[in-house]
C-alpha cells in the first residue's frame, strides 16, 4: 500500500510541474533589422553579394527578407570601380567585374531606412601543390548477397608556406566516384560519374584527432571544413597527408531489385585554397556554433566582418588542381 502512494505522489508531482508554465513577456528593446551581406570571392570571376535584413531573435519563422532595393558599390585598392552592382534576382547582386589575385575587394551597402555597411578582403596568393598516392590496403567486407572490395587509399600533398605573411588554408577534395545504373525493367546498364567529397584528414594541422577515447567528452571539435592555419608550418615545406575510401560492388547473383552498383573511384582532384583570414574565423566559428551541446556549451557567436551590419565577405584562391588516376 505504501508503495502505491509514493507513485501516485510521483504522479501527482509531475502533473504539477507540467502544469506551472508561465509566459514571460520580453521587456528588452526591439532592434531594428540591419543590412546582412554575404559574399565569397574568387579571382577571375564575377563577385556575387546576397543582401537581406536581420530579423528579431523572437520572430517567428525562419527565413530573412531579402532586400531588392539596396545599392552595392565595388572599391578595388581604394579606387571606385562600379558604383552599382546589378540586381539579378533576390537579393543577390552581381559585377561585371573580375577581380584579380593581390587586390583588396571592399563593399558598400546601401538601402533606404537603414544604416549604411561596408566590409574589406584581400585576394591570397595561389597556393602551388604537388600530390601522390603514397599507399593503398585492400579489405573485403563479409556480404552473402555480393563481393565487395574496399580499400583505403593514403596520399601526400607537398606545399610551400609563404613565411612573410599569415596564411590560412581549406583543403578540398573531389573524388569522381564511377557507378553502374541498372534499369530493373530492361536489364540494361549504364556507367555514371559522380562526385563525392568525403575523404579523412587527420594530419597533426588538421586539428583532428584519430581517438576513439570515450573520456574525452567531445572536448575537441571536429574540423568539419578541412580548414587550418600556418601556426605549425609558418615558412616550411610541408607534406599534408589524408586519405580516401574506394569500393567495387559486384553481386553474386542476378538481383532485378537493384538499381545502383559503387564500381570505384576514376580520379581523385585536389584542391588547397588559400583562404582570407575573415573566411577562416568564419568557418571556424560556424562549425563551434555547429557542434555545441545545447545543455553543456555555452553558444558560440559566428564571426562577423560587416561594419555596422551583419554577414562575411570572404576571399579564397584555390591551388593548380592535381588529378590523380586511380
Amino acid at each position: 500500500m505504501k508503495s502505491v502512494k509514493i507513485y501516485f505522489g510521483l504522479l501527482l508531482s509531475l502533473f504539477i510541474l507540467a502544469s506551472c508554465e508561465k509566459e514571460i513577456a520580453f521587456n528588452g528593446v526591439v532592434t531594428e533589422p540591419m543590412i546582412v551581406v554575404n559574399s565569397f570571392i574568387t579571382p577571375d570571376s564575377l563577385i556575387s553579394v546576397h543582401v537581406s535584413e536581420s530579423r528579431f531573435f523572437l520572430t517567428s519563422g525562419y527565413t530573412f527578407t531579402n532586400l531588392d532595393n539596396a545599392t552595392v558599390s565595388l572599391w578595388v585598392n581604394g579606387v571606385l570601380k562600379e558604383d552599382k552592382l546589378k540586381l539579378i534576382e533576390s537579393g543577390i547582386y552581381k559585377s561585371t567585374y573580375q577581380p584579380q589575385v593581390g587586390e583588396t575587394i571592399k563593399l558598400i551597402v546601401k538601402a533606404t531606412g537603414k544604416q549604411d555597411v561596408s566590409c574589406e578582403e584581400k585576394i591570397g596568393v595561389q597556393p602551388i601543390i604537388t600530390a601522390e598516392v603514397t599507399d593503398s590496403v585492400k579489405y573485403t567486407p563479409n556480404d552473402t548477397n555480393s563481393t565487395i572490395i574496399s580499400r583505403k587509399i593514403n596520399y601526400k600533398l607537398n606545399f610551400k608556406d609563404n613565411i612573410n605573411e599569415k596564411n590560412y588554408y581549406r583543403l578540398v577534395i573531389i573524388k569522381k566516384e564511377k557507378y553502374i545504373l541498372i534499369d530493373t525493367i530492361t536489364n540494361t546498364t549504364k556507367t555514371d560519374i559522380r562526385d563525392n567529397y568525403e575523404f579523412d584528414f587527420t594530419d597533426v594541422i588538421s586539428g583532428n584527432s584519430a581517438s576513439n577515447n570515450p573520456l574525452d567528452f567531445g572536448s575537441s571539435v571536429s574540423n568539419t571544413y578541412n580548414i587550418f592555419s600556418d601556426d605549425l608550418i609558418n615558412g616550411k615545406d610541408y607534406s599534408l597527408t589524408f586519405s580516401t575510401t574506394d569500393e567495387t560492388q559486384q553481386y553474386k547473383t542476378a538481383n532485378k531489385n537493384i538499381g545502383v552498383m559503387p564500381s570505384g573511384i576514376e580520379e581523385v582532384h585536389v584542391y588547397l585554397q588559400n583562404i582570407s583570414k575573415g573566411y577562416f574565423l568564419y568557418l571556424k566559428s560556424r562549425q563551434a556554433a555547429s557542434s555545441g551541446d545545447s545543455f553543456f556549451s555555452e553558444p558560440v557567436q559566428v564571426y562577423n566582418n560587416i561594419t555596422d551590419g551583419i554577414g562575411i565577405l570572404g576571399s579564397y584562391t584555390s591551388s593548380n588542381v592535381v588529378k590523380i588516376k586511380l
